[in-house]
């Protein structure tokens, strides 16, 4: 299967002139078509790094990946050792669609009541179950997780510094983070909120989901293109990269 992992432990094995498949760990896995920003990888090698890591990674891949830096770390595992993890969820709300959203937002054309979204989210922080917001054949065993915010916010679109007019601004960004999310978590709740938005399910319901509701009780998946893993956050800042 070609994914962003399989190329970026092709290019490591490369990279590093082993013999032996490289075998990355992730902080957060994502469905195909979600984004990352700030995807965190581990891997095991016991020689001495290249210096220019970093360039031959980023010469090995498409220009789809993108590796920032390169960190030696001892007993480091970045999926175990994460303590938190940000999405952004994007929504488009114009009418009509816009080409510039393509890959990169949900279109939705049907009227939201931003005040219901506000409260929908408020409602998310803490520990609850969310049953209802993973599918319902599933690898997972331990369905609470702890939501340390959520808050959708107006994306602000390009200034014109001439006349002071505003191009776009009719996105809104679903910003979560939390311990630990489940596959489809995020999309399931932004789907389930935006129906809650547009007046075919009530706060009430929604909030009642947070109880341990099964997955046919929530709503719509939302569409992958419009999810970006955006950070993960650690006990202790790592030290300084390898250069190159």
């Amino acid at each position: 299967m070609d994914t962003v992992q399989a190329r970026l432990e092709e290019a490591l094995k490369i990279a590093l002139r082993v013999d032996e498949p490289v075998e990355l760990t992730v902080a957060g896995r994502t469905d195909a078509g979600v984004h990352a920003l700030g995807q965190v990888a581990s891997f095991e090698f016991g020689g001495e790094m290249p210096p220019m890591i970093v360039r031959s990674l980023n010469g090995l891949t498409p220009r789809g990946i993108a590796v920032r830096a390169v960190t030696p770390v001892s007993g480091f595992d970045a999926r175990r050792d994460a303590v938190s993890r940000t999405y952004c969820y994007r929504v488009l709300t114009r009418r009509p669609d816009s080409p510039f959203a393509v890959d990169r937002a949900w279109w939705v054309s049907r009227p939201i009541d931003r005040a219901l979204l506000d409260a929908c989210a408020k409602g998310l922080t803490g520990e609850h179950d969310f049953t209802a917001f993973t599918p319902t054949e599933t690898y997972h065993k331990r369905f609470k997780r702890i939501i340390h915010s959520a808050r959708w916010l107006d994306e602000e679109g390009l200034t014109d510094p001439a006349t002071g007019a505003t191009a776009g601004g009719d996105t809104l960004q679903f910003w979560i983070t939390g311990d630990s999310f489940m596959r489809n978590m995020v999309r399931i709740l932004v789907g389930t909120m935006l129906e809650v938005a547009d007046g075919s399910r009530s706060l009430a319901n929604f909030e009642d989901l947070l109880k341990g509701a099964e997955r046919p009780d929530a709503g719509v998946t939302a569409p992958p293109q419009g999810l970006f893993f955006v950070r993960v956050d650690y006990p202790e800042p790592p030290p300084l990269p390898v250069a190159g």
